[in-house]
């Protein structure tokens, strides 16, 4: 479920590419292999931050939104980092004129709105508006162990981030509101399969994170937020976090599976994608993507396991130095950089092109 470090792909804005021409294409069936289609980008990706504005001072947010911009040969590349090639963007450009779908994207555990700056460069080139949010408690910026504790919040603040972009910023002009989903990294798919109608199981929870026998990494993670030891914390945990606005939802590489309802999974409505690191150096996939695929409803449901991707693949390209640096200034995270150059180029494009079939289908 981790999904950051403290020199995150994040500190430092990053920037690049965006539209797809409009194909419609067949839905595939569970297991399908990789697309092999490539998109085209037309615009370019423009790049803001946002704090949402609402009644809730308690737990403010703030992110970053990526968007088409009609100028697709400027995207300047910051180089920012000693670790992290920064994606190509254009800070504050203009908006081009349209209606766009809009991706919210839920970040890792400790990560930040950087990680996925890659995904949200590239999709605003294919005419997307992506807008990605700090989870006060979860964030790289802000780890709090009572915000953390309360991690029904994470999928509340899609919701709000939604009604923000929606309803009460001057973004809602140019977001198609019948195209809205969501995607999530690591805790981030725990998160949006939450606000995609999944449902913390308790019982599985006490079960195997309690028992003999202890799911791996998850329960590290969850006991060690405290998560779900009150009644109170269990009700609120347990609640339906379904946000009713997201019609898909994008799982990549979740943590978490092995703790949502069984029930719950097999009535989710919407169509899933759901994208894993047959790698699989960071999680289990029989107890992660894997079983949260065979669980979901067949006909809504998309599962590719990436074959040699890694869990950290859904993040940045690392420089060729990166590895090195983190090993020595960071001991144990430049396990982040393990093929993280032209290997995870070559995810990322296989990367895209599945969830550009997926939103566009």
């Amino acid at each position: 479920m981790t999904s950051s470090f403290p020199i995150s792909p994040s500190r430092h804005l990053p920037m690049m590419m965006a539209l797809l021409a409009l194909t419609v294409l067949p839905a595939r069936p569970a297991g399908a292999a990789p697309a092999e289609t490539t998109f085209s980008a037309t615009f370019g990706p423009g790049v803001q931050e946002f704090q949402v504005q609402d009644d809730q001072t308690d737990r403010p947010l703030a992110g970053h939104i990526w968007y088409p911009t009609p100028t697709p040969d400027h995207a300047p590349r910051a180089d920012r980092s000693k670790v992290w090639q920064m994606a190509p963007a254009d800070p504050g450009a203009e908006v081009a004129d349209g209606t766009y779908p809009l991706l919210v994207v839920s970040h890792g555990m400790f990560g930040n709105t950087f990680n996925q700056a890659w995904l949200g460069s590239e999709l605003a080139r294919h005419g997307h508006v992506v807008a990605m949010v700090n989870h006060p408690g979860t964030s790289s910026f802000l780890r709090d162990p009572l915000q953390a504790q309360q991690l029904w919040e994470r999928p509340k603040d899609l919701s709000r981030l939604i009604t923000h972009l929606t309803e009460r910023s001057t973004w809602q002009e140019y977001i198609d509101q019948s195209r809205v989903s969501a995607a999530g990294h690591s805790l981030g798919g725990f998160t949006v399969m939450l606000a995609g109608g999944a449902r913390f199981d308790g019982d599985l929870y006490d079960k195997g994170c309690f028992g003999d026998t202890r799911i791996p990494v998850v329960c590290d993670i969850l006991r060690g937020w405290s998560v779900a030891e009150t009644p109170e914390d269990r009700r609120a945990m347990e609640q339906n976090l379904r946000a009713s606005r997201i019609r898909k939802i994008i799982s990549l590489d979740l943590g978490g599976a092995p703790v949502l309802s069984r029930s719950s999974l097999s009535s989710v409505a919407i169509p899933v994608l759901v994208l894993g690191a047959g790698r699989a150096d960071m999680l289990d996939q029989d107890l992660e993507s894997r079983a949260l695929a065979s669980a979901l409803p067949k006909a809504l449901t998309v599962h590719i396991e990436l074959e040699d991707a890694g869990h950290f693949d859904f993040m940045g390209v690392c420089k060729p130095e990166g590895f090195a640096i983190l090993q020595e200034h960071e001991p144990g995270d430049e396990m982040v950089c393990v093929k993280g150059g032209a290997d995870r180029e070559l995810q990322h494009q296989r990367i895209l092109n599945e969830i550009l079939m997926f939103l566009e289908n």
